[in-house]
């Protein structure tokens, strides 16, 4: 439809060029001009004609082996699979042209993003080729498309204001990904804590960041780092589970007992952190919900286009476990 109308040709018209039937030279030229500008593929170019659809939804994600992603990706699964629709997974193995590409062949009908950062090139190349588009669990600033997150800020200072409380004044962050809405969403939430305390009590903190990127490894080495120092942290704020554990690690490789020594607080509340040998102090994220108002908004965007674009906030929630103590 949208080739026969940028064409201004009938939809039999654009058919016939397709497949090669007779037309004017003139008529080919400006069908296979609206084909070359939206770089479509023979099979979107026919489902255009019909409007159909696919019935397969692509899903972005940065890293299977966090956790996090497996439990969003099957809440997404059971919502599509509620619907009648079937699920293509994209993950960061791929470049941006090669996950461009799997996603148009395969004729998606539209893409839901969970690890987008800001500087992240397919979604706004998929949005170019007119594929709609939902963020769901990480936002980009000044990109007009539904979005769904928790509420990252209050995750921040839930977190600030529990270590606070347990007396800690010396106390170190473990950041996420650069160019992620989360870590900067988080860290303003840690550090609006942090201020607020001193200019409630007039007590100092001494806060130190440092990189974890969301990644295990990167973490590890960042905590051993800050524990080697003269005056080393009482408390730590990973902005995700994953790095938590890294810390958590980190603590028993240098001798440092948690909570005795060492309190850490994650983020995100996966499965694993409630099992017993880690039983992680950490603030929840409600996953399958966020996982389901995705879809939700894809699929009502699928339904009505033109409707404005929509922001979910969800709540989130502390959950005290056994990694944290008094200073």
């Amino acid at each position: 439809m949208q080739i026969a109308r940028e064409a201004g040709v009938a939809q039999s018209t654009v058919s016939r060029v397709l497949n090669g039937g007779s037309v004017s030279d003139e008529t080919r030229r400006r069908v296979l001009e609206v084909v070359a500008k939206y770089d479509f593929q023979p099979s979107q170019a026919a489902r255009s004609l019909v409007g159909a659809r696919s019935g397969l939804i692509g899903v972005v994600i940065r890293d299977l082996t966090n956790p996090f992603y497996p439990v969003m990706v099957k809440a997404m699964e059971r919502v599509l699979h509620g619907q009648g629709l079937r699920l293509s997974l994209v993950t960061d193995v791929m470049t941006a042209d090669e996950g461009l590409a799997l996603l148009r062949r395969e004729g998606v009908d539209g893409v839901v993003f969970t690890s987008a950062v800001q500087d992240e090139p397919l979604a706004h190349r998929i949005r170019g080729h007119g594929i709609p588009v939902v963020l769901c669990h990480r936002t980009l600033e000044g990109f007009p498309v539904d979005q769904v997150e928790a509420d990252n800020v209050t995750a921040g200072r839930l977190a600030a204001d529990h270590l606070l409380e347990l007396g800690h004044r010396r106390m170190a962050m473990v950041c996420g990904l650069a160019g992620a809405s989360t870590a900067e969403q988080r860290g303003r939430g840690f550090r609006e804590g942090v201020r607020a305390a001193e200019a409630r009590t007039g007590e100092a903190v001494a806060l130190t960041e440092v990189d974890g990127a969301y990644d295990y490894g990167t973490a590890y080495d960042a905590v051993r780092t800050l524990l080697a120092d003269t005056e080393p942290p009482t408390a730590l704020f990973c902005q995700n589970d994953v790095m938590a554990y890294a810390a958590l690690n980190a603590a028993a490789a240098a001798g440092v007992s948690v909570p005795r020594e060492l309190s850490v607080v994650g983020c995100d509340d996966v499965p694993l952190s409630a099992w017993e040998r880690i039983d992680l102090t950490t603030v929840r994220q409600p996953l399958e919900r966020i996982a389901q108002v995705g879809v939700e908004l894809l699929l009502e965007r699928l339904a009505d286009p033109d409707a404005p674009p929509r922001h979910e906030v969800l709540p989130v929630e502390f959950v005290g476990r056994t990694t944290t103590a008094p200073a």
